[in-house]
């Protein structure tokens, strides 16, 4: 089990919560609660693997709201084709200082209305729902960690797309958050960001790329599927108030 004190989340909703996932049996549960009321949490937010059926019926029963189910997809990367090439004027290239303004511009379009585990939760404030992703691009746009990096796409008309990722230490490169500006929409500028985060991790002689949405979203599993992406495992979220 990994539990945490979450500051993004802290901060946001003006609550102390609580994150926590990878439990294994059911009476991590009881230790992860107790440790949420150590730290006076009002708010747990949890991920349990679906196939753990009794530790979902645990959350359950104390209580706990699902609130989304996370596909997680893979990639090996000997099994990834290489992508064509494109006559479009279309260009991915890694983010620069000055693209953070417009990067951060598309993410707060990109998350308003946006569907995730917050926006289910009834008892949270829907715009800070919105801002809880906005926040978590802009800090990973600021970070001077070399495992954050950011892509983005550019047309002649400047930045209209990005892509976040996460190097992992197992060889494995995670692809996180990712927004296209309204005006580029239907010109393939996703799948051509995906393309070139698994083009990234081939450069640099990963293993895997990896990544994950709602169950529900669609339109996106499609593209990772053209891609050569497979699901993996499927992964509740449960959000318990004390």
């Amino acid at each position: 089990m990994n539990q945490y004190l979450s500051d993004l989340d802290t901060r946001r909703f003006g609550i102390i919560t609580v994150k926590a996932d990878s439990f294994a049996q059911e009476d991590e549960l009881a230790q992860c609660f107790s440790f949420c009321q150590e730290n006076q949490a009002a708010l747990l937010i949890a991920r349990i693997d679906a196939s753990k059926t009794h530790l979902t019926h645990a959350m359950e029963r104390a209580g706990a709201l699902l609130c989304d189910t996370l596909a997680y997809y893979d990639l090996p990367l000997r099994q990834a084709s290489e992508a064509r090439s494109s006559s479009d004027a279309l260009v991915v290239r890694e983010m620069a200082a000055t693209d953070h303004e417009r990067v951060v511009s598309i993410s707060k379009a990109a998350f308003t209305g946006y569907f995730g585990h917050y926006h289910s939760d009834p008892r949270l404030n829907k715009q800070d729902c919105d801002d809880t992703y906005v926040s978590w691009c802009a800090s990973t746009l600021a970070s001077t960690d070399p495992a954050n990096r950011v892509l983005v796409a550019q047309d002649d008309a400047g930045v209209c797309g990005f892509l976040t990722m996460r190097l992992h230490e197992d060889a494995r490169l995670e692809l996180v958050l990712s927004g296209v500006d309204q005006r580029a929409t239907g010109r393939g500028v996703y799948r051509r960001l995906i393309q070139a985060g698994v083009a990234f991790a081939a450069e640099h002689r990963l293993e895997h790329v990896f990544t994950s949405t709602q169950i529900s979203n669609i339109a996106v599993q499609k593209v990772w599927c053209a891609q050569g992406f497979a699901p993996t495992k499927y992964v509740h979220t449960f959000h318990k108030w004390f």
